[in-house]
């Protein structure tokens, strides 16, 4: 398995990952390609944004996406996802690792150091009303923990709905820390990576996600 890291739009590898992407995710959860154009487009955060493509026989088996926000020395993983017949194959865990890898080199870049952390969102099982729906959040969460991700438990997290006409939704919040790190360094981190993420990367309006922060203590 191999990986690429796309930096154009014009790059065949960002259409065939976005196919697969959108094969994946229902319309009704998933964002439209305009945030995936946009975060690999824009001059404010295009350098720190990596849109990775996993290939095994030049076949996209998987897509991750993260943003780093260097003022704070963090990062978001935004994606995650493998192509179903390719599961359970460690696909999902080298571009976990992957990715990882590639955001420290934002770190590096500007700091000389790894990240400090990297913060994911995933659903849990009482997002889901179907057992196979919460069986699924506890391979999640169990597959992430594995990794290091552990949830943070002092704040009622919610993300702003994909489709912006729709509530926000509670989802859970995943940290790995790369160094001990007290909850005043942790909390001002995930305020900025979910600017950087939902207001530059998604083009939320500004004063929405602001209410969102203020409502969750950050």
């Amino acid at each position: 398995m191999n990986f690429e890291v796309v930096t154009s739009i014009d790059d065949p590898l960002f259409k065939k990952a976005l196919d697969m992407y959108e094969e994946i995710f229902k319309v009704e959860i998933r964002e439209d390609r305009h945030v995936f154009i946009h975060s690999l487009t824009s001059e404010y955060i295009k350098n720190h944004y990596i849109f990775l493509v996993g290939l095994k026989d030049d076949m996209v088996v998987s897509l991750s996406t993260g943003h780093y926000e260097p003022t704070t020395n963090s990062a978001f993983i935004n994606y995650l996802m493998t192509h179903p017949e390719h599961r359970n194959r460690r696909v999902g865990a080298q571009t976990l690792e992957k990715i990882e890898e590639e955001l420290h080199k934002c770190g590096q870049e500007v700091h000389g150091r790894d990240a400090n952390m990297i913060m994911l969102e995933s659903f849990g099982v009482e997002s889901y009303d179907s057992e196979e729906g919460k069986e699924q959040a506890i391979m999640r969460k169990n597959f992430f923990n594995r990794h290091g991700y552990e949830i943070l438990q002092n704040i009622s997290y919610i993300q702003p709905n994909p489709q912006k006409s729709l509530p926000p939704s509670p989802i859970n919040l995943f940290v790995k820390q790369y160094l001990p790190l007290q909850k005043d360094v942790i909390m001002p981190s995930i305020r900025s990576c979910y600017i950087n993420k939902y207001i530059h990367g998604n083009e939320n309006d500004r004063e929405f996600v602001y209410e969102l922060l203020d409502s969750m203590g950050l």
